[in-house]
Formats: structure tokens, C-alpha cells, sequence
């Protein structure tokens, strides 16, 4: 007889770091937890992240049945925003379109690719992301060998923004999520992602802040000249400011806070 309540398996996933949490179903406590980094393999950043995953499964001995939420970070993922259209488009032709936007941008590369987009209305932006069809393969073969069930795999800035909805709900301006590897600015209009890049993280991030922003604007028509910052990572760190734009911290309180910080990016999955 399966258990009411899987226990469950929640992991952040990396070209460079994985993260993996092992918690109850039902009281959510942790059971063990582990953190790693990855070895650089510059053809296929997927492939030697599914090994460390699998070590880090057996590892913690995680029982068959336990449920496991994937979130991938952007070095994994790519991701483009498609304009507002005046009619309606189809669930096909719309995914026609995006995975032509991919192609024209990223080339042959994307014929690999698994393609999402949201269900935006006709009037409204619609965000797509690209997964490596061969890692959500892995991954669901690594959950059939292991007996896990694979709940859910998202893109990590996706969720991010998802979980955050309430406090972006009004915004007009840039989100900065500050991951392991990358940053992503996300530029709204009312709460409306327009625009979706992903970034290299430099050694020190603020510091590489100000110059992106100066990009976006030259970019960009019409960006409001305020500034969201989610860095679960650097929860105790002073936001520095940068002249002529309004910063301010966005972040997720009370149970998400005995995330440490190797574990940061798993915060949003609580």
C-alpha cells in the first residue's frame, strides 16, 4: 500500500551545482540534505549533472514512492519572450513560432530542445523557455530506475517569479534573481514579464549590476527605474544602490527561512 503522504525529494539542479533536499510528506521536516559541485563538461552541461544527481539519490538512500521536484537553474535553461499579438494563436502554431524564435537566435542547437511557453492571452507577452530534451529525458529515466515519482521540473527563475507573484503583482520595473551561475533580469510592465535575459554571474554581482541595468535601458523602450532584487543566497547582505534607480529587496519569510545558503535556491520549492 503507497503512504498518503510521499515523502519528498526536492532538488535544484545546475550545470555547475546541485542541491538536494529530502524531507516528510506530511510535517515537511528535513531528513538529510546534500550539496555539490559539478564537474564543467562543456558539450553537454547536462550529462555529468544527472551523474551527480543519481550519486547524491543513492547517497541519502531515498526510498522508492518519494516524490521529487526538480527546479533548473539557467544555465540549463534558455529563455525568449514573444511579442503581443492582435488575435488569437493556437496551443501548435504558437509552439511553432517559439521554437522558430529559438532557432533564429540560438540556431540548429535548438532542434534539440524541448519548448514551453505560458498561457498568455493574445494581448499580453507570452514567456517560453528551452530545455535540453536529452536532460528531461535523463531525468525521467533516473526516476523510473530509482522507483521516485517525478513530480514536477520547472525552470528555476520561472518558479521563482511564480512564488513571488503576490509581491510582483503591480511592479513595473526590472527583477533581478540572483542565482548560483547566472542573473536574471526580468523587465515587467504591471506585473507583465516583456523581457527575459539570463546573464553570467560575476564574482561579485552588485558590482555587475549597474551596467546591466544601463544595457537593459538602451535595449528596452519605456523601462521604469525601479529595481526588485531576489538573492535568497545573500539574505544578510546590504543592497548597494545604484544611482538613479530605486532598489529594494524582495524576499520569502517566515518557514523559508532555515534554507542555508548552499540550499538558498530550494527556498521557493517550500
Amino acid at each position: 500500500m503507497l503512504p498518503l503522504w510521499p515523502n519528498q525529494l526536492l532538488v535544484t539542479l545546475g550545470a555547475e551545482h546541485i542541491a538536494v533536499l529530502y524531507r516528510t510528506g506530511i510535517t515537511k521536516k528535513v531528513l538529510a540534505q546534500r550539496e555539490s559541485a559539478v564537474e564543467a563538461n562543456h558539450e553537454y552541461a547536462w550529462q555529468n549533472t544527472l551523474q551527480t544527481l543519481e550519486r547524491l539519490v543513492t547517497e541519502l538512500t531515498v526510498p522508492s514512492n518519494t516524490n521529487i521536484y526538480v527546479n533548473l537553474a539557467s544555465d540549463l535553461v534558455r529563455y525568449l519572450v514573444l511579442p503581443a499579438t492582435e488575435q488569437s494563436i493556437g496551443h501548435a502554431d504558437k509552439l511553432g513560432y517559439a521554437q522558430a524564435a529559438f532557432r533564429e537566435i540560438f540556431g540548429a542547437e535548438s532542434l534539440g530542445w524541448a519548448v514551453q511557453f505560458d498561457d498568455a492571452a493574445p494581448s499580453k507577452p507570452t514567456v517560453c523557455v528551452a530545455m535540453d530534451q536529452g536532460l528531461l529525458d535523463g531525468l525521467y529515466a533516473l526516476a523510473a530506475k530509482r522507483g521516485l515519482s517525478l513530480t514536477s521540473i520547472q525552470p528555476y527563475a520561472i518558479k521563482a517569479i511564480n512564488t513571488l507573484s503576490t509581491q510582483l503583482r503591480k511592479i513595473s520595473g526590472i527583477v533581478v534573481i540572483v542565482e548560483n551561475a547566472r542573473l536574471i533580469l526580468a523587465t515587467l510592465q504591471l506585473g507583465t514579464c516583456t523581457q527575459l535575459r539570463a546573464q553570467p554571474l560575476s564574482t561579485d554581482w552588485q558590482n555587475q549590476l549597474p551596467e546591466l541595468l544601463a544595457r537593459t535601458e538602451l535595449l528596452e523602450e519605456e523601462v521604469s527605474r525601479n529595481v526588485a532584487v531576489y538573492a535568497p543566497a545573500y539574505k544578510t547582505s546590504t543592497l548597494n544602490p545604484v544611482q538613479d534607480w530605486q532598489i529594494k529587496r524582495l524576499g520569502l519569510s517566515g518557514k523559508h527561512s532555515e534554507f542555508a545558503k548552499a540550499y538558498a535556491m530550494l527556498e521557493v520549492m517550500a
